[in-house]
C-alpha cells in the first residue's frame, strides 16, 4: 500500500469528519467522508478506499454493521474502528476491524495507525477466511428479557426472525432457517447519553439514581462554597 492512501472517514459528527478530512488531506491523502454506513457503502461502490476509518455508534447503519459488511465483501480494505464507548488500543471483541482508535485520546496514536496501515502487506485470502459477526439492530421486545430481531443470511441473503434473550452473550450463533448456514450475530447497543456506554434499561435504572445523587451532592458542596448562584 502506498504512503499516500485513499481514505474514507465515516462519522455522524460533522465537525469530527470535516476536521479529520482536512488534516489527512493536508498530509497528502485522498480523502472522502460519509455521515453513516449507508452513505459509506455508496462511496465504496463508486471507488474502493485503501483505508476505512469509521465510528461505531451512528444512526441509520451503524459502524458495527458497516464493518461487518466490509470485512465479508471487501476484506482487502484496511479498517480502523473508532469510538468513545471503548477504551484502550485493542480492537473490541466482535468488531470487524484491523485496528482501533479511542476517540479523544492522543491524536498521535491515530497517525501511528495510519502509518501502520500504509506499511501492511494485505493478504485477501487470509482476511477472507476471518469471520465477522453480523451486527444487527434490536427490533421489538416481546416480554421481560426477550426480544425479536431480523437476521439476513450472508450466504442465501434471505431474512428470518430470531428470538434472543436481552442478557445473551455479546456474540451469539444461530442457523439460517433456509440454507442451514451457521451465523454469528451481535446486537448493536445504543449509547446511554449520561454515560456514553452501551445502554441497557436494567443497568441504567440502577445507575441513574446514583449518578443523580452524586451530582446533587457536588452541587450542594459548590453552593456552600459560593461557586453556584
Amino acid at each position: 500500500m502506498p504512503n499516500t492512501m485513499r481514505l474514507l472517514i465515516v462519522d455522524d459528527e460533522p465537525a469530527t469528519r470535516t476536521l479529520l478530512a482536512q488534516i489527512f488531506t493536508q498530509m497528502g491523502h485522498s480523502v472522502r467522508h460519509a455521515e453513516d454506513g449507508f452513505s459509506a457503502l455508496q462511496m465504496i461502490r463508486e471507488a474502493k478506499p485503501d483505508v476505512l476509518l469509521s465510528d461505531l455508534n451512528m444512526p441509520g447503519m451503524s459502524g458495527f454493521e458497516l464493518l461487518s459488511v466490509v470485512r465479508r465483501r471487501l476484506p482487502e480494505i484496511y479498517v480502523i474502528a473508532t469510538s468513545g464507548a471503548y477504551t484502550g488500543d485493542a480492537v473490541p471483541h466482535g468488531i470487524a476491524a484491523d485496528a482501533f482508535y479511542e476517540k479523544a485520546s492522543r491524536f498521535q496514536d491515530l497517525l501511528a495507525l495510519m502509518q501502520e496501515a500504509a506499511q501492511v502487506t494485505r493478504s485477501p485470502l487470509r482476511e477472507a477466511r476471518q469471520t465477522a459477526p453480523v451486527w444487527i439492530t434490536q427490533l421489538t421486545e416481546d416480554g421481560p428479557g426477550e426480544s425479536w430481531i431480523m437476521i439476513s443470511c450472508p450466504e442465501c441473503l434471505r431474512a428470518f426472525a430470531q428470538e434472543f434473550a436481552v442478557l445473551a452473550p455479546l456474540i451469539s450463533e444461530t442457523m439460517c432457517v433456509y440454507c442451514g448456514t451457521a451465523i454469528h450475530y451481535a446486537i448493536v447497543q445504543p449509547l446511554d447519553p449520561m454515560t456514553s456506554q452501551p445502554y441497557h434499561p436494567k443497568v441504567v435504572a440502577a445507575v441513574r439514581p446514583l449518578v443523580a445523587a452524586e451530582e446533587s451532592g457536588v452541587r450542594r458542596i459548590a453552593m456552600a462554597l459560593g461557586e453556584v448562584a
